[in-house]
């Protein structure tokens, strides 16, 4: 489904390590610096290591003396001072520390408050230079300075030093997004990059903008449908099932705190039945009525679409959840019982984690293929209806892969053989996986096959008008905006000058 690995390589954290050190080691030994300065000049310069060669090959020196990295003397500081490098305050042996280009001496306690305090607030400033404690000297403080302070102001600024790393080089190297996932994805030469990415920990997501894998939707949409209309349809959607529109004004109304108290009173001050919307009057003191109708069907047409669209979505959410949980029990339960039953090869047990990891993204597909119906025009109805019949295709095509699937593992753990069902398995995830990748070019190709017929008694869907919030090109039959939700208001535009004496 999503690129394979010949796109990308999944790396875990000491991985990432090793690169990061490779470059310092690079920089150090290419220009006689010492690992520690080459370590502050790559942060300094957002680890390009191309900048970096050309400021120290040009002038080295100077290059070194602009950021601190020349031994300073300071013609103030006593003889006294400068044996503190070795001697202890005297009260809990806390030694003092100065940098190696200055002679500022401070305590390992003050370095570690200070250094602990600067760390936390720049955690995402990926060019930040920790100069001394003291305000007027610039001396960068690296590594060797690090080195000689506590273990957790070492791990912190390893971290920092990694979050740094991976910020400067963020074209071919990201972390997944997924929490608590200690993985890193770095991208190959020479390859696109708007394609979905899978995690070994089992997450999928987009290269591009990070969100979860969204095929076949793209960026922009998708962003737009997880922070606006999701929560708009959302509100919708609860106004419809916890309101009643008063009969005299149509503002949605919320029962009161006593559902047994039926009357209930508008902002318009109007009163009236919470299960039928009569008046008390009207009532005759008899509350035996009949439930109004269903407040949904009231809706606009654009908020039933809202509301089937997150209900679909909800719907299609709570079963990715459901494959995501059996996906995670697969891996830490039933593989192990496999292995432990049928002694499986690694290959082995890579097919059946292959055939596991594809219904979860098949779903995911499927559950995106619902934004993009919601953003298909409604002059395109026989694209809708096509959608429909593509998406009906793949959920019959991922039912039987999971049927396919569980018979495999219901014959390695009950009948002890894999071997004969393993080609099957391995058929079924190649067909399915197919078959959803073809489903998903159909609909980012934009369904070109199906043609679209104007209504008979409109002006066809050649007419659009363009949102005044974000300016989407919007079908003439859209009565809010597809992207951001925005009610179209077509006030009567102003008559040209040469009119304006003719008017009365």
């Amino acid at each position: 489904m999503e690129a394979g690995g010949q796109r990308y390589s999944v790396l875990v954290k000491s991985e990432v390590r090793e690169q990061m050190v490779k470059e310092i080691d690079q920089i150090s030994e290419v220009f006689s610096v010492s690992k520690s300065d080459a370590t502050v000049i790559l942060t300094r310069l957002r680890w390009n290591s191309f900048k970096a060669s050309d400021r120290l090959g040009d002038n080295k020196e100077k290059f070194l003396a602009e950021l601190g990295l020349v031994r300073v003397v300071d013609s103030n500081s006593s003889s006294a001072d400068r044996e503190k490098a070795t001697l202890s305050d005297g009260t809990n042996g806390d030694y003092f520390v100065s940098t190696p280009f200055c002679s500022h001496k401070f305590s390992k306690t003050c370095w570690s408050e200070y250094l602990t305090d600067a760390l936390e607030k720049n955690k995402e400033e990926g060019g930040l230079i920790i100069s001394c404690l003291n305000q007027d000297c610039v001396a960068p403080v690296g590594p060797d300075t690090i080195g000689k302070l506590s273990e957790p102001v070492k791990d912190m600024y390893e971290g920092y030093l990694m979050k740094s790393f991976v910020e400067g080089h963020k074209a071919t190297i990201k972390w997944c997004p997924e929490s608590g996932c200690q993985y890193a994805i770095v991208l190959q030469e020479d390859t696109e990059v708007d394609f979905g990415v899978v995690c070994l920990c089992g997450h999928t997501f987009c290269w591009t903008c990070g969100l979860e894998s969204h095929r076949p939707v793209t960026c922009k949409k998708a962003s737009i449908w997880c922070k606006y209309l999701l929560d708009h349809s959302r509100s919708v959607a609860w106004i419809n099932s916890n309101t009643n529109p008063c009969p005299n004004c149509s503002s949605p109304v919320q029962q009161n705190g006593d559902p047994a108290y039926r009357l209930i009173e508008c902002i318009c001050e109007h009163k009236f039945c919470w299960v039928c919307l009569r008046t008390e009057e009207e009532h005759n003191g008899m509350w035996n009525c009949a439930p109004v109708a269903d407040p949904v069907a009231n809706s606009s047409p654009s908020e039933l679409t809202q509301i089937l669209h997150l209900q679909l979505w909800e719907a299609d959410q709570k079963a990715l959840e459901e494959a995501k949980s059996k996906r995670k029990d697969l891996e830490e339960n039933i593989i192990p019982k496999i292995v432990e039953i049928c002694g499986l090869s690694e290959q082995d047990l890579k097919t059946v984690r292959e055939a596991g990891m594809l219904i979860v993204q098949c779903i995911q597909v499927l559950k995106w293929s619902r934004v993009f119906d919601y953003f298909i025009n409604e002059y395109e109805s026989t694209k809708k209806q096509y959608l429909k019949h593509l998406r009906d295709q793949a959920s019959a095509m991922l039912r039987m892969h999971g049927w396919n699937l569980g018979k495999v593992l219901e014959e390695s753990l009950v009948r002890r053989n894999v071997y004969c069902s393993k080609h099957m398995l391995e058929t079924s995830t190649t067909t399915t996986g197919n078959h959803f990748d073809g489903f998903v070019k159909e609909l980012e190709d934009g369904m070109p096959q199906v043609k679209t017929e104007a209504y008979e008694d409109g002006p066809g869907p050649s007419i659009h008008w363009l949102c005044r919030r974000c300016t989407f090109e919007n079908s003439y039959v859209d009565k809010h905006c597809k992207m951001c939700a925005f009610p179209l208001v077509s006030p009567a535009p102003p008559p040209p000058p040469e009119d304006l004496g003719k008017m009365e």
